[in-house]
């Protein structure tokens, strides 16, 4: 899960590496949100609006993962 909680505090710009807990808390949100008819990357950025304060409070040069790699990184132990 360590490789998706980078990948998360890059791609939105958080201060903060999200804990193991973070990480489920935020895929959970993201399959409820694609179960309802969203968008994977509008759901991902709504699901880390919701759950992280520092939300975009970091700009990174390095690119990412999408959605589907990070749901995918969440899910391994």
């Amino acid at each position: 899960m360590a490789a998706a909680s980078h990948q998360m505090m890059i791609k939105y710009g958080l201060g903060h590496e999200p804990t193991s807990a973070e990480v489920a808390r935020w895929a959970a949100i993201v399959r409820q949100l694609i179960s309802q008819g969203s968008e994977r990357e509008a759901a991902g950025e709504h699901a880390a609006k919701q759950l992280f304060t520092d939300f975009r409070t970091r700009h990174f040069a390095s690119q990412a993962d999408t959605i589907d790699t990070l749901l995918r990184l969440a899910e391994q132990k």
